[in-house]
């Protein structure tokens, strides 16, 4: 039997395992109606009959070729991930000089193309990869083999300063959020071109600090002019206008019994877990009444439904993110000042990891409600104006958009910590803010403090 050959399901079918030439045609059939629904409903918005009815065959024809949507969708990443392994096969050798950029440059432009190629798989994939969803371990073996191969070209390009496999999780991270921003249309409607210029810049910086300017020369006159005056934020990445406040979460429960208090809290930890490690879609109120060790009466006692619960944790969560804003407002980046990112950076951490599934949601838009709206609007606003702040107090000798900065950094703060602590081995939370510290200073924040001579 040829190993190229597809065979249908143990169980199914005719006597013979090895599919034809129709059955071959089917399944491509089957595949194609799935990234369609995909791609308009969302993976956890298509079911198997919507498939099957899309695809014109019964639901015993698809699960002659596939167990499950999830199977489906597993055939479409590894199609995408080998287009992502050819490209990093072909990166030329990297370094402090305007060939190592160039190289770096061009292998970011032609991973561009190979995710608008594939941009339906990766935006899904990046929403359904949650710790306990089915296709986590496939997409961990895909990632890690990715970083091994990224980390051999950067110990043969003498990269310093940072752990090479760390640099190679972080290069991976960053550049497959910053296509999913940019594809979600967070890039402000700037040309890809200018988009991955300067990410090519910050990620030669945050592999190679000291690169001089000349090796940005070729990004021509236009980017020449390195970008350190204060200037106003065009766009938050969530929002385009300030919203209205938010109720504080300990309103609507302001007049509960100390006894009825401790109890929503016991049912918003169980559904900030639940979220963090199934994702909002794939919990259910039975997982987080089981989480909480309640009664499902009880659940619906104080929420109307899981939504309910979600606009809850939505309030308490965007009210963290808020005081954390007023925070990296107040750092100056004088020594001092940067301890203090440091320390603000754990904060982070500690608040990113704990209500990631909250906060996902918000980026993902998704479910959709208008209260869900208000706090999208509220926190992108914010977090956009209080990135920009710390970012325009640099002086740089290079080319950078700050805007597209203020996206990187988001980027990194949305994706990097929980990569960290998911990765083999995983990091510590603490080691991921560390990492994230070092990624941040070498990246974006190289340069001289305004206001300060130099050293």
């Amino acid at each position: 039997m040829s190993e190229n050959e597809i065979l249908r399901r143990a169980s199914y079918g005719p006597t013979s395992p090895v599919v034809g030439a129709r059955g071959t045609r089917t399944r491509a059939r089957i595949v194609t109606a799935a990234l369609d629904l995909f791609e308009s409903q969302g993976f956890h918005g298509t079911s198997v009959d919507e498939i099957a009815t899309a695809a014109g065959v019964s639901r015993a024809t698809l699960y002659q070729y596939f167990e499950s949507k999830e199977t489906i969708f597993v055939e479409l990443l590894n199609e995408c991930g080998g287009a992502l392994m050819r490209v990093v096969r072909r990166i030329g050798p990297l370094g402090p000089t305007a060939l190592g950029f160039d190289n770096l440059h061009w292998w970011l432009g032609e991973w561009a193309w190979v995710y608008d190629k594939y941009a339906t798989m990766f935006v899904q994939w990046a929403n359904v990869d949650s710790p306990r969803t089915s296709v986590r371990p496939m997409i961990s073996r895909f990632l890690e083999s990715y970083y091994d191969r990224i980390a051999e070209r950067l110990v043969s390009s003498q990269v310093e300063g940072i752990d090479p496999v760390d640099a190679a999780m972080t290069l991976t991270t960053l550049v497959n959020r910053f296509n999913y921003f940019r594809h979600s249309g967070f890039g402000d409607g700037q040309p890809v071109e200018k988009l991955v210029d300067n990410l090519a810049v910050v990620l030669q910086l945050i592999l190679f600090p000291r690169t001089p300017a000349s090796a940005f020369a070729q990004l021509g006159a236009e980017a020449a002019a390195p970008a350190h005056a204060p200037r106003p934020v065009r766009r938050p990445p969530l929002a385009t206008v300030p919203p209205a406040p938010v109720p504080e979460v300990t309103e609507r429960f302001a007049s509960l019994s100390p006894r009825a208090s401790a109890t929503v809290r016991q049912i918003l930890d169980a559904g900030i877990q639940c979220f963090a490690e199934r994702g909002y879609h794939l919990s259910f109120v039975d997982d987080i009444v089981a989480t909480a060790g309640l009664a499902r009466g009880t659940f619906y006692k104080y929420f109307d439904e899981k939504l309910d619960l979600l606009l809850a944790l939505s309030t308490e969560a965007s009210a963290i993110s808020t005081r954390l804003g007023v925070e990296i407002r107040g750092i100056t980046l004088d020594p001092e000042g940067l301890g203090r990112l440091r320390g603000w950076l754990a904060d982070f951490v500690a608040f990113h990891l704990r209500y990631v599934g909250v906060t996902r949601t918000w980026i993902e838009s998704a479910p959709q409600d208008p209260r869900l709206d208000v706090v999208r609007r509220q926190v992108g606003h914010e977090m956009w104006a209080d990135y920009a702040a710390l970012l325009e107090q640099v002086e740089r000798t290079y080319p950078l958009d700050l805007d597209v900065a203020g996206l990187v950094f988001f980027c990194l703060l949305e994706r990097l910590p929980d990569t960290a602590v998911n990765m083999t081995p995983p990091k510590t939370p603490d080691e991921a803010a560390a990492l994230l510290g070092t990624v941040i200073e070498r990246g974006l924040l190289n340069g001289r403090p305004i206001g300060h001579a130099a050293a």
